[in-house]
């Protein structure tokens, strides 16, 4: 029996690829080295594999805004206690899939769009929607307490650029989202002891945040607009939350 004569040195150009060998059509190309073929498929599936995951993380984090801006309603509203929402939010920021999102506000009632407003989604606001009331500034300071009890500030009720706040072993709620403001900066004193002191601001409303909190919690949600600079109106809230909790929420 024979065998052909085999040319090593053909084997020896297919080993370095000095002869042009076929590639799959439609996978690849020849890189200009001659050292191999250009994964040009797997290049186009990669980038939408890419492209998929920043639609992915887009929707995510539009629907975890959602959820927050849905949780701060319901607790402007009373709908959810301070615990639960401080529970909720915690885990919407951490949620990684829509599903855990839409659990988180499942049960909470329909936010309803301000009668004064579109009811589509706007940018957040960059001046106050409040009117300006020169008259407010230096008049006779607002003093409210509530001892154990349920003390709630709402509609137009501003009549002064200062107000002070007193709590123990209850609530307070200080709403600014009706009220005209003065030009320049209300101040808000607030004392809290083993009660919460909730103040409201209308979403653009800049707020300066400076209570001392002592075994208790002061804090601005982060809805909120802490940029006072340029401002025409903006708040100042000073005080102390001693076992208890001094909190700003930014809701339409």
């Amino acid at each position: 029996m024979k065998f052909p004569v085999v040319q090593w040195s053909m084997f020896n150009d297919i080993i370095w690829n000095r002869i042009e060998t076929p590639t799959p059509f439609g996978y690849g190309e020849r890189t200009p080295e001659g050292s191999g073929t250009k994964p040009a498929m797997e290049e186009r599936m990669t980038a939408y594999q890419s492209q998929s995951r920043d639609d992915q993380y887009r929707g995510i984090e539009a629907q975890r805004q959602q959820t927050i801006d849905r949780l701060t309603a319901a607790f402007a509203s009373d709908a959810i206690t301070m615990d639960e929402y401080e529970r909720r939010a915690t885990a919407a920021n951490a949620a990684t899939r829509l599903d855990e999102l839409e659990r988180l506000s499942f049960d909470l009632p329909a936010v309803r769009p301000d009668a004064r407003r579109p009811a589509s989604r706007q940018e957040p606001r960059s001046e106050p929607r409040n009117a300006l009331d020169p008259s407010l500034v230096g008049a006779a300071p607002i003093t409210t307490g509530c001892v154990m009890g349920d003390r709630r500030l709402t509609g137009n009720w501003l009549s002064s650029d200062r107000v002070s706040a007193f709590t123990v072993m209850g609530s307070t709620r200080i709403d600014l989202r009706d009220v005209d403001l003065p030009p320049g900066a209300v101040h808000i004193e607030a004392f809290t002891l083993m009660g919460e002191t909730k103040v409201i601001v209308p979403r653009g409303l800049p707020v300066r945040l400076n209570a001392f909190a002592l075994m208790g919690e002061s804090r601005a949600g982060r809805e909120v607009n802490q940029q006072v600079g340029g401002a025409p109106s903006w708040v100042e809230i000073s005080g102390v939350a001693m076992m208890g909790s001094i909190t700003v929420h930014a809701v339409d």
